[in-house]
């Protein structure tokens, strides 16, 4: 839980980049760990080539602009793919909207929270709800002079809020009724909404249920529909189900039906729209429209192998986690988390339960100009990396050649459980010049929480250049002493640019979820609002060498005495400086010269104010800072 909270007044953080060489391995004890989850999975070992990665160093002339602009305890934002929850508008100013609760564990108060950048500052973080009833899940969109928000409310339908001009007036809200199902419901849920001047399109799931039937709508469960209108929402189109969506379709001994958040919209481009959609026991498709909708085609991405037995084989695939974008000649680009998952029979693990590797890795891309993927390529991260297809992926700090995990009880992951690749959770656009940009949230193998057993996320940004069959370095754009311990997850890109890439993301110090997966205790949850300058992407800034400083800070939090075990791989004169949260100096250390190998530093904190403070060793020309909590 935040003890204290960040000031929401913008700042300016140094950022990191590394040169994204080639992935390095994962340890073989880890090949063969499973666990299972709810129509979703993820995990396994993967054949990297063991050069290493060089180790970040910071790159001075690199910054970001940062800013809390909302809190929330309530941690699950989406089940697989992030919603369109943040918009740039052409005079500079920007809307942004996330799931907000605050009262747990019912979240009676759950709904849309919005602010809102006037062009000069952004408003107060919100602390209610924008519609009159409980929902969640918002896509958010400009619409004519004015803005929509669609969300879920669970029971009857979708949630449509409207305002006539952006920033400012009320929101009216009406509920767009689904289909009836098997029982009758019309619930639609986990929705996602673009606009494209007067025009609004929306996917969302029909709802199902488990016991004592499995509801179904036209023989899926948890179909897939469509719902357009033409006229800004005044009416609309009947929900139905696009052609090569269908029972006759989808259905097969593996599933019934599609998954909650398994699918995402590109920004329209013209008359030309598209989504992308798919699951762990799905085809990969994309459906695309020239005509605004009217008619579709149906592009496949990804095939899954033919399954004659139960239980299947490890089967490299995907984990639900999907961005999609169209370039300025209306080409579709697909990135997607990997995944590795098995099951042990047939329909009835569709609905109730299957199995995935957690500790599978790796951002797959594919566009409209490459071969449809199947799970030998799926499965071939080499191959990948060689052809460009494999944007994102954990970082080797240590440069080592092994991805290093803290040790953990049997059913237990050293890392936050959101049935997703240790590098999921993809955004993407293009600028006018047709440069596609890519962000993502990847585990920091370097990253480690205060308990010593989870390793932390951080959101990172990728570029490839127009033309270019090659990526950019990454750059992190939370690898600052802000967030160096904070798992940052959710990231939403704009689809619309300026000089800057406009994200908002989640950020708390407890890796994982209260909501679901980790179950950990609830707390604190910020969404932040981040901006870095296009020319700034893909710099590398790297050093050829190991970081010589590693330091271990315990117990964290604290209240009477702190450890530091420092390791120099060099004999080196040091210092310690503590700062607090606005960068003040309030305890300071000269150790002298320390040999070469492991020191333990004790450092009694009991005078300190509770709160958060950093604590900086230097070691020579080197330093390394990390953040802990006194109580």
């Amino acid at each position: 839980m935040k003890k204290v909270l960040f000031l929401a007044v913008a700042m300016m953080f140094g950022i990191s980049s590394f040169a994204q060489l080639k992935p390095a391995q994962l340890s073989d004890q880890h090949q063969n760990i499973k666990a299972t989850r709810v129509k979703g999975a993820v995990q396994e070992t993967m054949n990297f080539s063991t050069q290493s990665n060089p180790s970040v160093a910071p790159h001075a002339s690199k910054s970001i602009n940062e800013q809390v602009i909302g809190q929330t305890r309530y941690d699950l934002q989406t089940n697989g793919s992030v919603q369109n929850r943040i918009y740039l508008y052409p005079d500079g100013t920007i809307g942004a909207s996330f799931t907000y609760g605050s009262l747990e564990t019912a979240f009676a108060e759950r709904g849309t929270a919005y602010n809102y950048f006037d062009g000069t500052a952004w408003g107060a973080n919100p602390t209610a709800r924008i519609e009159p009833a409980r929902c969640g899940w918002p896509s958010y969109a400009p619409l004519g002079a004015g803005e929509i928000v669609v969300s879920h409310n669970g029971s009857t339908g979708l949630l449509v809020s409207k305002r006539a001009v952006k920033g400012t007036g009320s929101w009216t809200t009406t509920t767009l009724i689904g289909p009836a199902c098997s029982n009758g419901t019309t619930a639609l849920l986990w929705p996602r909404m673009i606009t494209s001047g007067n025009t609004i399109h929306i996917i969302a799931a029909t709802d199902q249920a488990v016991s004592p039937a499995i509801w179904k709508y036209q023989g899926l469960a948890l179909a897939c529909v469509y719902i357009r209108s033409l006229d800004g929402g005044a009416t609309w189109d009947a929900p139905r189900i696009l052609p090569g969506m269908d029972s006759a379709s989808i259905v097969s001994n593996l599933t019934l039906g599609f998954s909650g958040d398994g699918y995402s919209w590109a920004k329209a481009k013209g008359d030309t729209i598209a989504f992308v959609v798919g699951e762990s026991w799905m085809n990969t498709f994309v459906m695309k429209s020239y005509d605004k909708g009217t008619t579709w085609t149906k592009i496949p991405v990804y095939n899954l192998p033919p399954i004659t037995a139960f239980p299947t084989p490890r089967v490299p695939g995907t984990d639900g986690c999907y961005a999609i974008a169209l370039d300025n000649t209306g080409k579709a680009h697909v990135c997607m988390g990997r995944m590795v998952n098995s099951k042990s029979s047939g329909l009835i693990d569709s609905i109730g339960y299957s199995s995935y590797y957690p500790y599978t890795d790796g951002l797959v891309y594919w566009n409209e100009s490459m071969p449809v993927l199947d799970s030998t390529q799926m499965g071939d991260l080499t191959t990948l990396d060689a052809n460009g297809q494999l944007p994102g992926y954990m970082v080797d700090y240590d440069a080592s050649g092994v991805i290093e995990f803290p040790t953990v009880a049997s059913g237990t992951w050293p890392f936050g459980n959101y049935y997703a690749s240790l590098s999921t959770m993809p955004a993407m656009t293009f600028d006018a010049a047709n440069n596609l940009f890519l962000s993502y949230s990847s585990c920091r193998e370097d990253k480690i929480d205060a308990t010593g057993l989870k390793l932390y996320r951080h959101l990172y940004i990728i570029k490839k250049d127009n033309g270019s069959s090659t990526w950019s370095t990454a750059t992190d754009l939370t690898g600052n002493v802000f967030h160096d311990y904070d798992e940052c997850v959710f990231g939403s890109m704009s689809y619309t640019t300026n000089n800057n890439i406009h994200i908002v993301y989640q950020a708390d110090e407890t890796p994982g979820l209260a909501v679901r997966g980790d179950a950990t205790a609830y707390g604190d949850n910020f969404i932040y609002y981040v901006n870095i300058p296009k020319s700034e992407i893909g710099l590398s800034g790297v050093k050829e060498n190991q970081n010589p400083v590693n330091m271990n800070i315990y117990p964290n939090p604290s209240s009477d005495y702190t450890y530091i075990d420092l390791d120099l791989t060099k004999a080196s004169n040091v210092n310690v400086t503590v700062t607090n949260l606005v960068g003040q100096q309030v305890m300071y250390k000269a150790l002298g010269q320390l040999s070469s190998g492991s020191h333990n530093l004790a450092f009694a904190v009991s005078t300190l104010k509770s709160g958060i403070y950093f604590f900086t060793v230097e070691a020579g020309a080197n330093k390394v800072t990390k953040k802990i909590v006194i109580e």
